[in-house]
């Protein structure tokens, strides 16, 4: 059997297509492809995460890890986990399939990755290790909806990208060739199947059509009765995101040590908060991003894409368009508190 490893990257509709692998799981079973339970309380197979990852990451003490003992049995069952989804597929499976961002959106260094190989050890016939790429200042501004929405900080636009660009980047996932290095030194170069997250490199101009292009290639069934996922990471507006940098330090996401509970219970209604007008950021401030990434790009076009015309991300995000975060009205402000208290 094939393993399909698709790693994110955060911020490139990961949720969709999780979502929808789940809502398809007896087609693609159909069709001769697992979408594995794997111990995870939703799509996301994140508990591949917990499981690689070196010491024990805050996400995993949800799912009842408390110590470095507990990961390494949690290791133990989730391969007992792989061996028992491969041994019961029924006849025809020639492929698995797992998905998580958090394999690069919060699995770094070698050493977890190389903890995910041995984690699938001689399980599969051949490992195939799919990432998507999203230009970077697009990305930035994704996350940053992301930090605001979980209340992970309360950073300004500008003060987020300082971060990001610095040494101790809250994104380190965005330098994607020591990414991509990484990945390629554990599972070897020929196993990246690297793909641009823009319509216009998509198969069929959608991130779900590429994902079949991949498991199938040319015996690519009729795509037809494939459920299309609703349940998506949908963004909010430029006033939300100010609203909640501001309200971030009296309903923080941690607090006393833990998950702030108080936090929790809003979590519905942050996201349900307006996602119209789309946060945007000043063509100056997208130009800077980009012109940092400028040369690890490059090497990522000559290595995964040559002869393609270059640079790797051409033009612009949001061309012409002035910024709009940082702002909001008394009436917004209001509004949205009101929303909060219900």
């Amino acid at each position: 059997m094939r393993l399909v490893c698709h790693i994110g990257t955060p911020k490139t509709a990961s949720t969709f297509l999780q979502n929808s692998f789940a809502a398809n799981a007896a087609w693609l079973q159909r069709h001769g492809v697992l979408y594995p339970d794997l111990l995870s309380r939703d799509a996301n197979h994140i508990t591949l995460f917990y499981a690689a990852h070196e010491g024990l990451h805050d996400f995993a003490r949800g799912h009842g890890l408390h110590s470095r003992e507990d990961v390494l049995e949690f290791r133990r069952t989730l391969r007992k986990q792989l061996e028992r989804q491969a041994a019961k597929a029924p006849p025809g499976t020639h492929t698995m399939l797992v998905s998580s961002e958090n394999l690069t959106g919060n699995l770094t260094g070698r050493p977890g990755i190389a903890n995910l190989r041995e984690l699938f050890g001689d399980l599969f016939s051949s490992i195939e290790i799919v990432v998507y790429l999203r230009r970077q200042d697009d990305a930035i501004l994704s996350m940053y909806g992301e930090y605001m929405r979980r209340g992970f900080n309360s950073m300004t636009f500008p003060q987020f990208v300082k971060a990001c660009l610095g040494p101790d980047s809250p994104a380190p996932y965005l330098y994607y060739r020591r990414l991509l290095s990484l990945w390629a030194e554990v599972f070897g170069q020929e196993a990246l199947k690297v793909r641009l997250y823009s319509r216009s490199h998509l198969a069929g101009g959608d991130i779900l059509e590429d994902v079949m292009q991949i498991l199938f290639g040319d015996a690519l069934p009729d795509l037809s009765a494939l459920a299309r996922s609703t349940q998506d990471n949908t963004g909010l507006s430029a006033p939300a995101l100010e609203f909640l940098r501001r309200m971030q330090p009296h309903i923080p996401f941690r607090k006393d040590g833990a998950a702030n509970p108080e936090r929790e219970r809003l979590l519905a209604r942050i996201s349900s908060l307006p996602a119209a007008p789309r946060p945007r950021m000043a063509p100056a401030r997208s130009q800077q991003i980009m012109q940092h990434f400028a040369p690890a790009n490059a090497w990522v076009a000559e290595t995964f894409f040559p002869g393609a015309p270059a640079p790797l991300f051409a033009g612009s995000s949001s061309p012409g368009q002035p910024g709009n975060l940082g702002r909001i009205s008394l009436d917004q402000f209001a509004a949205f508190s009101a929303h909060l208290l219900g």
